[in-house]
């Protein structure tokens, strides 16, 4: 049992004493940004589940490197870690063996496409491995 998994991305987020807000003052175009020097998240309000998740992983990340960027890299590193967290390696491994479309198997873990994307990036480039 992993004890990292038995938290949740928001204890997470509470461990590394940043605040959390929900708000609707994100540019359109935005779901969620990390101020390091507020040590805040912001997430746009009203995102489903699946998108929360996602938000809430990327900007932890961002939040646990203190990034004080959008910088293609830190971008990279966000979203290869927030994958890394939300992507259980069995599970990904056995819905991969069913099919090997992105899809199937974001809807097999209950997550997105662009999750499942960049976890087969980060395999690829060998900066996340599957599970013996």
């Amino acid at each position: 049992m992993n004890p990292f998994r038995d938290k949740s991305v928001v204890d997470w987020i509470d461990d590394l004493g940043v605040t959390l807000e929900y708000t609707n003052d994100l540019p359109s175009y935005r779901l969620g940004a990390y101020l390091d020097d507020e040590r805040r998240i912001l997430v746009r309000m009203g995102l489903t589940h699946v998108l929360e998740q996602e938000t809430l992983h990327h900007e932890y990340a961002h939040a646990l490197y203190r990034d004080r960027s959008c910088h293609p890299a830190t971008e990279w590193r966000a979203w290869r870690e927030a994958a890394r967290l939300i992507v259980d390696p069995v599970a990904y491994a056995r819905a991969e063996r069913l099919s090997l479309d992105s899809g199937y198997i974001a809807h097999e873990l209950g997550t997105t496409k662009r999750v499942i994307d960049v976890y087969r990036q980060g395999l690829l480039r060998g900066e996340i491995r599957l599970a013996a």
